[in-house]
């Protein structure tokens, strides 16, 4: 009994001095504090959580029922023994009525009143530990409710019985639509992959290794890595969406397969003329000659484009890439960036490639090499992606506080479920080069991080089969000030 504290409340001081010898002789450790009237002993009530209040009914003033009722708003969980004379049978009969744990009749019993006291101070702490766990639940069900994982708990029956918002974020499902619910109604084919889902027997780093599965909610596949914790009436299932990881993964498989392609292609070109080179079995005259040649400088440069991007990826990535601002002007860029496309696919006699400037010397803040870059890019897109032919026109002009500088062609265009995907590393609209159209997939990521990296922003408009408009939005350059600053090194 030790840290118990009780409160014995009476008018009749004989017993105040009596009955708390009474109860010291036969529990230890007990804490008895006392009070002569109701009034006095409502507000030691408010002051301290008592383990028990005994008090006589009848007392002037407030009496003990009304005491009683008040207890029950102070300390609702506090047991209250309630002391009657002799006859008052009704009264006790409403005390009981009224919340009093126990009565007890005078002349007190001392055995039995002892007994029903260690009853009620059993029954006190069993409420504090019900309360603190609780309240510990509580706290764990909040620290549940901002971690990043999805959590929900199954009971022993298959139903639902906590959604945390992660859950809801991850699968688009609300905790009003799953709660009270059967896994099996609310996850599809849950009867199949449930079974298969990793389960300890306790929680704890390394218990068990989450399984990555594939579930389809309203549509959508998602990829989840998810393990469970057993307990006594169910188990908890945490995870974490991988759909975006998985994707990626992908993309890389595709990456590799292409830049397979891409480095192969070249590098047979590249052998096989050599090869024609250094034979000594046949005579090669001069003009057959300088086409070998050719094909081996342009086959070549391919193979330095491929592994350019590969590079400027991975400095993007690992933000070691270096631009250095300079006033640009683009007209004069979009000129240069277009004479030298044109004698680039000077074969191509059913391409045209025109620059329209509203504005002569429209200046911005930029990296010259960089928007260069960016424009072959997107240019040499626009004539691969025409097979068919057609007009390719990069037009340059104000747009309030910024420089708009599309590129339009007529090409085969782009789904509209892609559009928003192209910008992606390793993204590549026909991954089964069925067009003939190469490329490692890296060239619209690199452009959008280099614009990005300018303070611009890169976007596309298209329409299958009738042609696509990528457009670099660049912020205007401030006009010059007397004497020209040093470029300055930004770090991406």
């Amino acid at each position: 009994m030790n840290g118990v504290r009780i409160l014995l409340v009476d008018d009749d001081v004989a017993l105040l001095e009596a009955l708390p010898q009474a109860i010291l002789l036969r529990m230890d450790g007990v804490q008895i504090d006392t009070s002569e009237t109701a009034t006095d002993a409502l507000e030691r009530i408010k002051e301290v959580d008592y383990d028990a209040i005994v008090t006589d009914i009848k007392m002037p003033g407030m009496d003990g029922l009304a005491l009683l009722e008040a207890i029950g708003k102070v300390r609702p969980g506090t047991p209250t023994l309630l002391v009657t004379g002799h006859g008052e049978h009704d009264l006790a009969v409403r005390a009981l009525r009224g919340g009093a744990y126990d009565f007890v009749a005078k002349p007190i019993d001392r055995d039995y009143f002892i007994a029903s006291l260690e009853r009620a101070i059993g029954m006190r702490r069993l409420d504090r530990e019900v309360e603190r766990q609780r309240l510990a639940l509580e706290r764990h069900a909040r620290v549940l409710e901002h971690v990043d994982d999805g959590v929900f708990l199954v009971d022993d029956t298959g139903v639902i019985q906590h959604w945390n918002p992660a859950a809801a974020a991850i699968t688009g499902l609300t905790p009003s639509a799953v709660l009270g619910q059967r896994a099996d109604d609310v996850l599809p084919d849950w009867q199949a992959i449930g079974p298969t889902i990793p389960v300890a027997s306790v929680p704890g780093p390394g218990s068990t290794n989450a399984r990555t599965l594939p579930f389809v909610i309203e549509g959508r596949e998602v990829w989840l890595s998810i393990s469970g914790v057993a307990f006594e009436d169910g188990v908890v299932y945490a995870f974490r969406n991988l759909t975006e990881e998985r994707a990626l993964d992908e993309l890389k498989g595709e990456f590799v397969a292409t830049v397979s392609h891409e480095l192969r292609t070249p590098l047979a070109a590249i052998y096989g003329s050599a090869q024609t080179l250094l034979r000594q079995d046949i005579e090669i005259d001069e003009d057959k000659q300088r086409r070998l040649l050719q094909v081996i400088a342009q086959e070549s440069e391919r193979l330095s484009r491929v592994a350019a991007d590969i590079l400027l990826a991975n400095r993007i990535d690992s933000g070691r890439l270096q631009l250095q601002t300079n006033r640009l002007d683009v007209a004069r860029l979009a000129q240069e960036v277009v004479e030298r496309m044109r004698a680039g696919f000077a074969e191509r006699e059913d391409v045209t490639l025109e620059v329209v400037a509203a504005e002569p010397g429209s200046f911005v803040a930029g990296d010259e090499d960089k928007l260069r870059q960016v424009l072959i890019n997107l240019v040499d897109n626009a004539v691969k992606y025409s097979p068919d032919g057609g007009a390719v026109e990069l037009r340059v002009e104000p747009n309030g506080t910024s420089l708009s500088v599309s590129i339009r062609d007529e090409g085969l265009g782009i789904p509209h479920g892609e559009q928003q995907r192209i910008f992606g590393k390793f993204y590549r609209v026909d991954p089964q080069l069925s067009r003939g159209v190469g490329g490692t997939g890296l060239g619209l990521y690199i452009c959008r991080e280099l614009v990005r990296r300018m303070d611009g922003l890169l976007t596309v408009t298209s329409k299958e089969g009738e042609g696509s408009t990528f457009v670099v939005e660049l912020p205007l350059a401030l006009a010059p000030q007397a004497e020209e600053s040093a470029p300055v090194v930004q770090h991406a």
